[in-house]
């Protein structure tokens, strides 16, 4: 008698296991957050609306919330809307950034380029010791901004480096992105984020609508591929 108990009480655990793995929640809520490398120009979000079709392809996608984007949004920006859990209309729902970063599966991120591009804006001819220094400010603010995004989002994060926009190379400018993505990649670690290389497509004008810092559809084709190769890597791994 003391097996068969010992049997039907197995059996139960196994039938409730079983249960449990068909009814979990599979599906992916994305959210999708940044600057421009994120908007895209006139807020047209050419890479994300790629994931989420490529989600839906895989029967993974539950919801997408692109409405934090904006497009000059700086560190500094992202952290004091996180940090006063800013409110979005969404459906004709009220939808906080906090609530969203809480039910986030994944979260693609793009914040900084637009720190580094008033930078190389305002003088063609800053000092390198200047520029490092500058990096180390927005490396302070990205430590923050990423550690209040941890408080809340415990899923998978990808995130972007940097690269310098084509109407602003020279070689100042290209070592402070150099120092820029060398401290990203020490800072993610810490939060255990992963992130995409950009930093070498400046090297390709094709890759950007001409003159400016936005994507080019071939821009956004190879960002999207790099990310979909992540997320395989990742979430549906």
């Amino acid at each position: 008698m003391k097996i068969k108990k010992i049997l039907v009480l197995v059996l139960i655990i196994l039938v409730v296991f079983f249960i449990y793995l068909t009814t979990l929640d599979k599906k992916v809520y994305y959210l999708s957050i940044g600057d421009y490398v994120t908007t895209g120009i006139d807020n047209d979000f050419e890479w994300n609306e790629q994931i989420v079709i490529y989600l839906e392809d895989k029967n993974k996608f539950e919801v997408y919330v692109n409405n934090f984007s904006k497009e000059n949004l700086r560190t500094t920006d992202l952290y004091y809307m996180i940090e006063e859990n800013e409110k979005v209309s969404i459906n004709n729902k009220e939808k906080t950034i906090k609530n969203a970063l809480i039910k986030a599966d994944l979260l693609t991120l793009s914040i900084g380029m637009n720190d580094f591009i008033y930078k190389m804006s305002i003088d063609e001819n800053n000092n390198l010791n200047d520029l490092y220094n500058y990096v180390d400010e927005v490396m302070l603010d990205l430590d923050k901004l990423l550690s209040i995004i941890r408080t809340y989002c415990k899923e998978d994060i990808i995130i972007t480096n940097y690269y310098v926009p084509v109407n602003l190379i020279n070689e100042n400018n290209i070592k402070m992105i150099e120092y820029a993505n060398k401290s990203l990649m020490e800072i993610v670690k810490q939060y255990n984020i992963k992130y995409i290389d950009i930093s070498n497509y400046s090297k390709n004008s094709s890759l950007f609508i001409s003159n400016t810092p936005f994507l080019s559809t071939s821009g956004n084709n190879l960002l999207y591929r790099q990310f979909q190769e992540k997320i395989n890597n990742t979430l549906l791994n």
